[in-house]
């Protein structure tokens, strides 16, 4: 009798025209941005100089060693390749008096010399990379800082080895957001079978009242699992620890079943239900917007069900984390699902 429920009630969603169109371009279209976005990772700093005395020690450390800058002959050649090229997003220049008038140790004004649209954080960062570069002009400045040890400490994932794309970023608010959607038609599908007399009518047959609690929040499972489960496929994510991977998205999924109950629950209609689900899900996708733009991510984002969701999607995928480092996000996904579920089953039955 479940397994009959289900497949009824998934040809019921799909006979739903808004449903069905919003579940197919929703996929199609997570699929388009994921692949539109680039998969290669930028790590350019992009930096030019213009030194004019080549005999002080930073312009023989810059050529000896190697990295992401290029010195030009001219202060007038660098300005134009600051604005033109797009290559650099700043240069400094650093004429022969004003090297000259460090090295004897008087106070100086270095010029640096941005492109268009550089944020004025990058500015801040690069302002304390001119106090450094202002002391090794000084050698007695230098030796002074060598007695000096700096220690890196390195909060959160170190991304400095292994950056990510734009294409890692968005892959698991992708998947998120393809289950976050499914709340707003499992929870419209439950109200109305309560609302109509459907529930009433099928639990004083043949079918029992857990058995139709079951058969919804199987038909639930099945349509945001078997979503996520295209979408990852086709991303081609699978392969990164799939028994991991599965059980996460199917706890994740258990978890906005748990929260379509929840919200058929506290809906009189199909209109209250949009406005609940709108509530509860404009939240939901914050965590994934804070993996997007790590600037975002703030500690009360802790208290959102869907950021252990999301935080154990992006330590699989992007770190190949294992069952030790995500236990603690997948048993919070499942108790949290389960009590909502509960509360929401509990509610509804008192509309019987």
């Amino acid at each position: 009798m479940i397994g009959i429920l289900v497949v009824n009630d998934i040809k019921l969603f799909f006979r739903h025209r808004f449903f069905a169109i919003v579940t197919a371009i929703g996929v199609v279209f997570y699929l388009v941005i994921y692949f539109l976005l680039p998969n290669q990772v930028d790590q350019s700093l992009g930096m030019a100089f213009f030194i004019e005395d080549r005999e002080i020690p930073l312009y023989q450390r810059l050529v000896d060693e190697s990295g992401d800058y290029t010195i030009f002959d001219s202060e007038a050649e660098m300005l134009t390749a600051l604005e033109e090229t797009g290559d650099f997003f700043v240069g400094l220049s650093l004429p022969a008096d004003l090297t000259a008038a460090a090295a004897r140790g008087e106070t100086v004004e270095l010029n640096a010399y941005y492109a268009p649209g550089v944020p004025a954080e990058a500015k801040q960062i690069f302002h304390d990379v001119l106090v450094l570069i202002a002391n090794t002009v000084n050698p007695e400045t230098l030796a002074d800082l060598a007695r000096f040890n700096d220690t890196q400490v390195v909060l959160g994932n170190d991304m400095t080895g292994a950056p990510l794309s734009m294409r890692d970023r968005l892959a698991p608010l992708l998947l998120m957001m393809i289950v976050v959607i499914e709340v707003f038609g499992l929870a419209t599908l439950l109200n109305r079978d309560v609302d109509n007399g459907t529930a009433r009518a099928l639990v004083t047959g043949p079918l029992r009242l857990h058995q139709f609690f079951v058969g919804k929040a199987l038909m639930g499972m099945a349509l945001a699992f078997g979503q996520v489960l295209i979408l990852s496929a086709v991303m081609g994510i699978l392969g990164t620890a799939p028994l991991l991977l599965l059980a996460t998205l199917l706890l994740g999924s258990f978890l906005m079943v748990g929260l379509g109950f929840f919200i058929a629950a506290i809906s009189k209609d199909n209109t209250s239900v949009m406005g609940w689900a709108i509530v509860f899900i404009i939240p939901m996708v914050f965590p994934g917007f804070s993996i997007l733009l790590p600037g975002l991510a703030t500690g009360w984002m802790e208290f959102i069900p869907s950021f252990y969701f999301v935080d154990s999607l992006h330590r699989i995928i992007n770190f190949g984390a294992g069952w030790a480092d995500v236990a603690g996000n997948l048993t919070l996904l499942l108790l949290i699902g389960a009590g909502s579920m509960a509360v929401g089953t509990a509610a509804i039955m008192r509309k019987f």
